[in-house]
């Protein structure tokens, strides 16, 4: 996993996965959709706000 997409009312739980699943270093980022995707939040259907990402991926 290189990357979680949030929505606000599951950031808590991004960081939180980001954490216990192995992330070196977890960073909190605006999310900013690429040619219109249709993304999504990794927990809901929501539109996502927040990208949660290994400091060390270049993902994203």
């Amino acid at each position: 996993m290189e990357h979680i997409k949030a929505c606000q009312e599951h950031i808590e739980e991004g960081l939180d996965d980001a954490v216990y699943g192995g992330f070196e270093l977890p960073v909190l980022k605006a999310f900013s959709p690429v040619d219109k995707q249709n993304d999504k939040c990794a927990y809901c259907e929501a539109a996502p706000i927040y990208v949660v990402e290994n400091g060390h991926s270049h993902t994203i």
